[in-house]
């Protein structure tokens, strides 16, 4: 659990929490590795080029999660990506603090990468 000045500490940094499965990726059946997203990488290099942070956040277990992480640094290109850890401020519910979440469950049909762009930006200062 954070206290009240971390809590918003965190949220003037511009945080995007961005889930990995279908999100990040296309969705491919298991146990084959899913591709990347081209839009995905499109977009979320312009947030970081606009200086926001951006994070991983993913319902994986831990080894899984790590996984996914270095799939995409190493293989994707996604170098600036945060992962979900002890640098990120958790809430009392353990959901880590961010400004906006990019998870395509919360977000209804196919995700428009361009749209959630157009919204980060006119929305979250």
């Amino acid at each position: 659990m954070c206290t009240k000045e971390e809590y918003f500490n965190q949220l003037k940094t511009k945080l995007i929490a961005v889930d990995y499965d279908d999100t990040i990726t296309l969705y491919a059946p298991y146990p084959h590795p899913a591709p990347l997203n081209p839009k995905a990488k499109k977009y979320l290099d312009k947030l970081h080029e606009k200086g926001y942070r951006l994070v991983l956040w993913s319902a994986r277990v831990p080894h899984k999660l790590e996984e996914a992480y270095n799939r995409c640094i190493n293989e994707f290109g996604l170098t600036y990506l945060e992962k979900d850890g002890d640098h990120i401020i958790h809430g009392s519910s353990g959901k880590i603090v961010a400004n906006f979440y990019i998870d395509d469950k919360s977000i209804p049909g196919k995700l428009n990468w361009r749209k959630i762009y157009r919204f980060i930006i006119k929305n979250v200062k």
